[in-house]
This record gives C-alpha cells, structure tokens and sequence, in this order.
C-alpha cells in the first residue's frame, strides 16, 4: 500500500479478523495513508467508541501517531447509501479514493435472506459508492475481498479467472458466490481487484487470532481426545493460510496497477495444501491424544447420524448441530489454482507456507488463551 502520494481509504469490516489485520497494516506501512471505518453503532456504543476500543486494545502493533490517521463512519453496508448520514456521504465522496471491503457476514448458518441482505446487497452498496466516486474523478482503486470457497461443491481445480455456476455447502458460500458476481460485472467501468482467501488462521510467527471459528472449533474437539470417529475423507483438501500471509499478498499486489481487473487466490494452493487425514496426525502429536478414525461421509449420514439425534439431547445435540456445518470441510474436494497470484508476487519472496510449518504456533496460542477465554 506503500504510495507517495497521500490516500484516503474506506475500510468495511474492521471488526473483524481480516478487517483489523488490514487496518493495522495500512497504518504501519504508509504515513502519508488516512483509513475512514465504516462501523455500526452497536450494543449502545457508537461507531467512534467502538473503533476507540479497538484501537486502544491493539495500540502496541501501531506505530506512534498512526490513531490520529484512522476515523469512525458510523454506517451500515447493508442500508442504502450505507447508512451513512448525508454530510458523511459528502465527505468521503469528496475524500476518498480507494475502497477495501471486505465486511460480510461469515457465518455458515446465517438464513439465506440475511446472508444475501449483507453480503450481496452490502456490495451493491459499495459499488454504488464507487460509481459515484468515478462520476467525480476521485477513485484509484477497490479492493474487493471474496473467497476461495466460491468453488462451492465443485470438484477438481479452481482457477483465479472463473467463477463457475456451483451448488454450495452453506449461505456463506452461496451469498459470496452471488456478490462476485456483481464485482465482476463492475470491473469493465471500475478499477477492481478481487482476493479469494482460503481458511485463514492466525499469524504464522505468534500464533496470534481473534478468530476461533472454522478451523479452530474442529481441532479443539480433536484436541480432547474424546472423538472417536469423525465423518471425514482422509485425502480430503485443506487449504490453509496465516493471516500475515494474506496481509503481505494484498500489500504487494494492491501496490500496483498491473493488478486491477484481475482476481487472486490467497490460498495455498495444489502445491502447499494440506489434508484432513494430515490435520488429525498434527493435531493428535501437538495434544498427546489419540487420533480418530474416519468414516466415510455417505455411511455417516445413512447410519450413524440418525442414531446420533435420536439418542443426544440438549448440549451435546447443540454441539453435533454446530459440528455438521464444518463437516463438509473434512471431505473437500476443489484445489484453489494460484497461477495469477504466483506469476505478480515473483520476485516479492511472499510464497504461502505448509500448515506443518507453523501449525505448532497457531496452536500453542490456543493453549495459552485457553482457546480466546483469556485473550487480552
């Protein structure tokens, strides 16, 4: 994000994992960068206390000065004109010229009306916002973030210039799908670029995520020693990724704009993706526990699955119901394509790592949080 030239961005989703990562990188790479957040007031504390706390919590990875570059909007991507009042409105249309979204709703089980109200009609409103930003000769770019999991149910390699018609595993990817598609009709009259990341876990160095949803809520199931078989393909694809390593992709490639109408996977890719059956062996070595068998996913669900909700109840049903939503994950077929992404990050020595390399961080740092229970 390195420029010379002072820039004004519009952040969404800074609450989030993501969202966060990539507020703090903007602000610690380029003095001369100012970031308007676009922030719902939420649980009676306005869109500025909200980013206050933020800040205040994470203040030792900013460097000094870097809260005054960095301002609440008070808005939602969801309403027309996102919420914003007019004189907001006014202000980033006369301010702003890059937009980075990457707000959306990111749970499985969100009802698809919901989903699609946020993740597609937040987009909406996001390219309106750039079209009006065009009209008026301000915009450079948006960055647009959707996800590598686009590919849905499909089967085989996903490549970065597609976005094949596919049925889906939850809203999330099916509302993604869909607000992809309205990007990529945008990119002939807007300066897009769009980045599918993979699974992202925490950094790759400390371990470190705010994040302990998707990958993590299966491991630490693994990591009791209680399961004893899990509805799982052994061969099945796991493609994960640090979330520095997403940070570092997006700097280098939003730096350039050789990179504009183009899309990338932020993923490991066929040649650093890992496996279920190579999670279980990981997770059983780092723990001490015994890994699970695996069960086929088709006998699970014709034989075992009935008995199971017919004999659990109450915390233990609740737990099976929120553990079938990942189960999809263990048995994935779709391998993410990285050949756009490598061939424009040659020569910037930012190459995805194997989750054996750093799978010891990320999990100590569960260990020592107590899985987030004692995050600072």
């Amino acid at each position: 994000m390195s420029t010379t030239q002072p820039q004004a961005i519009l952040l969404t989703g800074v609450t989030g994992f993501l969202g966060r990562h990539l507020l703090w990188d903007c602000l610690r790479r380029d003095a001369n960068v100012t970031v308007y957040c676009l922030l719902r007031p939420e649980n009676h504390r306005s869109a500025e206390e909200r980013l206050a706390a933020l800040i205040a919590r994470h203040r030792d990875v900013l460097p000094d000065g870097a809260s005054a570059r960095c301002h609440a909007v008070s808005g939602d991507i969801a309403m027309p004109d996102l919420g914003l009042d007019p004189r907001a409105r006014e202000r980033l249309l006369g301010e702003v010229d890059r937009i980075v979204h990457c707000a959306a709703t990111v749970e499985f089980d969100t009802p698809l009306a919901e989903s699609r109200r946020i993740n597609v009609g937040g987009t909406q409103q996001v390219l309106h916002l750039a079209d009006e930003l065009l009209a008026r000769g301000r915009l450079g770019r948006v960055d647009y973030f959707s996800t590598a999991f686009v590919a849905g149910k499909s089967i085989g390699r996903a490549y970065e210039d597609r976005l094949i018609p596919a049925s889906f595993n939850n809203t999330y990817e099916q509302t993604k799908w869909e607000a992809e598609q309205l990007v990529r009709a945008a990119q002939p009259r807007l300066p897009i670029t769009i980045y599918r990341p993979s699974i992202i876990v925490g950094d790759s160095k400390t371990g470190y995520t705010s994040n302990f949803r998707v990958l993590y809520w299966p491991l630490k199931a693994l990591a009791t020693g209680l399961i004893i078989a899990v509805p799982a393909d052994p061969n099945g694809v796991v493609d994960v990724v640090p979330i520095d390593h997403v940070v570092g992709a997006f700097a280098a490639l939003s730096r350039s704009e050789q990179t504009l109408g183009k899309c990338y996977h932020l993923a490991a890719g066929v040649d650093r993706q890992s496996s279920f059956g190579e999670l279980l062996q990981l997770t059983s070595a780092f723990f001490g526990v015994r890994a699970p068998w695996t069960i086929p996913p088709q006998i699970s669900y014709r034989l075992v699955r009935p008995v199971l909700y017919a004999t659990v109840w109450g915390k233990r049903r609740e737990l099976l119901r929120v553990g079938e939503m990942y189960f999809p994950y263990f048995s994935y077929r779709a391998s993410f394509d990285r050949t756009t992404a490598r061939a424009d990050l040659d020569g910037t020595g930012i190459d995805p790592p194997a989750v054996a390399d750093y799978f010891h961080a990320i999990m100590q740092y569960c260990v020592d949080t107590d899985w987030g229970r004692a995050q600072g």
